[in-house]
């Protein structure tokens, strides 16, 4: 699969979302909490999810953890290391993984 280059890239940490915009005009807007369980370091078991589900208007509200410190950086050309508050950060988030994960529209 042939994934567009993210043009833009941003943490919303108050509203506990990571946004992506790509450069084929698609957005996608993951909750930190989905993505956390997604990790994809060989230590968690984020290969076993499939696709995280959209947030909701109340999804703050629910979610597991309320992430404060969470630091994003680019991993190359690949994808993104996110750096988590409980100091995670063994995996990178490639830009295909990240397309397969995001909400269903």
């Amino acid at each position: 699969m042939d994934i567009p280059p993210p043009e833009r890239v941003s943490l919303d940490v108050k509203m506990q979302r990571l946004n992506i915009e790509w450069a084929d005009g698609h957005a996608s807007v993951f909750p930190l909490d989905g993505l956390r369980e997604a990790c994809p370091c060989a230590e968690c078991e984020g290969k076993k999810v499939e696709r995280i589900p959209k947030p909701g208007f109340l999804h703050i509200f629910r979610q597991t953890n309320r992430w404060k410190d969470v630091r994003i950086e680019k991993a190359g050309s690949v994808g993104l290391r996110i750096t988590w508050d409980d100091g995670h950060r063994g995996g990178i988030y490639r830009w295909d993984r990240l397309r397969e994960l995001q909400p269903a529209e």
